[in-house]
């Protein structure tokens, strides 16, 4: 008996090991950035059809894409749209634009204020959602990133009952980020 407790607790102790052995995923994305992931996600399609990145955990329902456009995009949809008036040609009006766009689709619960911060020397914004899509509460963590030419989306969600168990893995995958 004492020899299958040994070997029970030996077998716990190497799966133990193996999870945290488990590092994560630098992923490069068209020499364009690099992003990292949790090992527990994988290369999914489906997610967004605007986006560069698609990664996911069906079974932890743990999600992120990232989503990129030019500046000049940007730009000429200000322009094209008459919105120049509302919304800043920066950072700021990128992000608050998007986030409106946002707001339409998810019937929101609570939001955080959108931050300033720098991610990896670029301007960025983040900013929390709870909301319902489809009558699903879901929890968004959302990064707005500023490149030289480019502005990027990073946009993580879970079901709210799995906001705690993935908040910080969250927020570390937005600040992970780097433009190459």
């Amino acid at each position: 008996m004492k020899k299958l407790a040994i070997l029970m607790l030996a077998i716990a102790a190497a799966m133990a090991s193996c999870q945290t052995d488990r590092k994560d995923q630098v992923v490069t994305v068209k020499n364009k950035y690099t992003i990292s992931l949790p090992p527990f996600v994988k290369e999914s399609t489906g997610l967004n059809d605007d986006a560069s990145l698609q990664y996911q955990n069906s079974l932890r329902e743990f999600y992120v894409v990232v989503i990129d456009e030019s500046k000049s995009e940007f730009e000429k949809a200000l322009s094209d749209n008459d919105l120049n008036d509302l919304y800043p040609k920066n950072i700021k009006g990128y992000s608050e634009l998007l986030m409106f766009g946002m707001e339409q689709a998810i019937e929101i619960k609570s939001k955080s204020m959108l931050r300033d911060t720098v991610i990896n020397n670029q301007p960025a914004r983040l900013q929390t959602i709870k909301g319902r899509v489809e009558g699903i509460d879901i929890f968004y963590s959302i990064g707005f990133i500023q490149g030289i030419k480019r502005y990027y989306q990073i946009i993580t969600w879970t079901l709210q009952n799995k906001e705690k168990e993935h908040a910080g893995v969250m927020k570390k995958i937005i600040a992970s980020f780097k433009e190459v």
